[in-house]
């Protein structure tokens, strides 16, 4: 009998402790549906604010007939230039690459430089994979940009920034820490 008795409070325990753990199970699982739901409540907010913001920079700035291959950046044109790839159809003989690694007052720099010599700054990537945050960034420095990953590897360019120059047998390039005139005197000694 003492057995039976002994057996019966071990059932008990256990399908209480069962119980319990079952009771634990639910209440951990309700809290984690609490937490889901404020997650997509908080992700939902997040995704407005973002299309908020998206639309207020669209108004800023329209980037109506850019491409991929044209500059970030774009400003209104009562005669937006067309979409298709424009650097085929380019008079651009001369790009700087660039990366979001180096100082933005180089970037800036370079910027100018370029723009005064008909060139192009092209950048393989975004900012955190964002067209917005990288216009924004563009925007901010007053620089306008190519977003071109297939130009660095057309020009096999490893390094930031390269500076490369096309010209009837094909193009040259030259690497560094330099500034364009020093770039553009060493390239002009290989276009010929």
């Amino acid at each position: 009998m003492l057995c039976k008795l002994a057996l019966f409070f071990i059932l008990v325990s256990l399908s209480t402790d069962s119980f319990v753990a079952a009771e634990d199970h639910k209440v951990w699982a309700l809290q984690q549906q609490e937490k889901s739901q404020e997650l997509i409540k908080k992700y939902e907010e997040e995704a407005l604010s973002l299309k908020k913001q998206s639309l207020t920079i669209k108004e800023s700035t329209s980037f109506k007939g850019c491409s991929a291959h044209q500059s970030l950046g774009c400003s209104k044109s009562p005669n937006p230039k067309p979409t298709e790839d424009n650097r085929e159809n380019s008079s651009t003989s001369l790009y700087i690459f660039v990366s979001f690694s180096m100082p933005k007052e180089s970037l800036k720099v370079l910027a100018l430089e370029v723009k005064q010599q008909n060139g192009v700054l092209v950048i393989r990537g975004l900012i955190d994979n964002s067209f917005v945050k990288t216009a924004k960034l563009f925007q901010e420095m007053g620089v306008e940009t190519l977003l071109d990953p297939t130009l660095f590897k057309e020009y096999d360019i490893q390094v930031v920034p390269t500076f490369v120059r096309k010209h009837t047998k094909g193009y040259s390039k030259i690497a560094g820490n330099i500034s364009l005139a020093y770039a553009l005197d060493k390239l002009k000694g290989e276009d010929k």
